[in-house]
C-alpha cells in the first residue's frame, strides 16, 4: 500500500515533462494554490497512512496528476512543496 504515494510522484513527474514539451499549461496564482493544496492532501494523506488516508489518497492522486498535466511550470509546482511543508508544520506547531 505504501508504495501508492511514490508511484503517483513519479506518474506527476512524467506527466509534468510530456505537458511541458507539448507546452501545454496555465500559470498564475491561482494554480500556485491549486499545487500548494494538492501537496497538503497528498502529504495528509500519506501521513494518515492506513486510516483516513486510504480514503483520501485517490482525491490526493487525481488533484497531483491533474495539476501535472494543467500547470506543469516551476513557479506553479512549488506550491507542492509550500503544501506539503505547511501540514508539516502544522504538526509540528500542534
Amino acid at each position: 500500500m505504501l508504495v501508492l504515494w511514490p508511484l503517483m510522484l513519479i506518474g506527476a513527474a512524467v506527466l509534468v515533462r510530456k505537458s511541458r514539451q507539448r507546452a501545454l499549461g496555465r500559470r498564475g496564482w491561482p494554480w500556485f494554490a491549486a499545487w500548494a493544496f494538492a501537496g497538503a492532501l497528498f502529504m495528509f494523506s500519506l501521513l494518515a497512512g492506513l486510516s483516513i488516508g486510504v480514503f483520501l489518497l485517490p482525491a490526493a492522486a487525481f488533484a497531483v496528476l491533474w495539476l501535472a498535466v494543467n500547470a506543469p511550470y516551476s513557479r506553479e509546482l512549488a506550491g507542492f512543496v509550500v503544501g506539503v511543508a505547511l501540514v508539516l508544520l502544522a504538526l509540528i506547531w500542534v
